[in-house]
This record gives structure tokens, C-alpha cells and sequence, in this order.
């Protein structure tokens, strides 16, 4: 199983998204903040990072803290 690593980029037009689009898999786009969340593989998340940095109208690109590569639910028995 591939581990991804999910970032969230800060933008200031609609036209970064295509662009983006190429280099990662987006999952949300919000227009009205102008932000999108989107992952890469683990291993090329510092190139990643580095490339969509530099593409121009991107203010900046922020690990997401939401790890999209474990899902681990435990039943609280506590909780009635």
C-alpha cells in the first residue's frame, strides 16, 4: 500500500488549479477561500511541495494534519 501525504495550498486565482492538477491529485476546492486540499505519494511530498510552491499565484503550501492513510475508528465502550 502506497502511504500518501495530504498538503493544503493557499491561492489567489482560479487559474493555479489546472496547474496543480498536473503535478497532484486534488480532492476539494474551495473557491471562496481560495484553497485547495489535494495528496501525493509520502516518499515525493518534498518535491511536490517545492513545485507547487513555485508556481506563480500560490501564496503558500501547508502540510494537512488530516493523515488520509489510516482510518482507525476504536469503539468506546464508555460512551453509552
Amino acid at each position: 500500500m502506497v502511504k500518501r501525504k495530504g498538503f493544503v495550498v493557499f491561492f489567489q486565482n482560479k487559474k493555479v488549479i489546472k496547474e496543480i492538477a498536473n503535478i497532484a491529485n486534488i480532492t476539494y476546492v474551495s473557491d471562496k477561500k481560495k484553497y485547495l486540499m489535494a495528496y501525493c505519494d509520502a516518499k515525493r511530498y518534498e518535491g511536490y511541495k517545492q513545485q507547487i510552491s513555485k508556481v506563480h499565484g500560490v501564496k503558500k503550501v501547508v502540510e494537512s494534519l488530516y493523515d488520509l492513510d489510516e482510518f482507525t475508528f476504536e469503539e468506546n465502550l464508555s460512551v453509552k
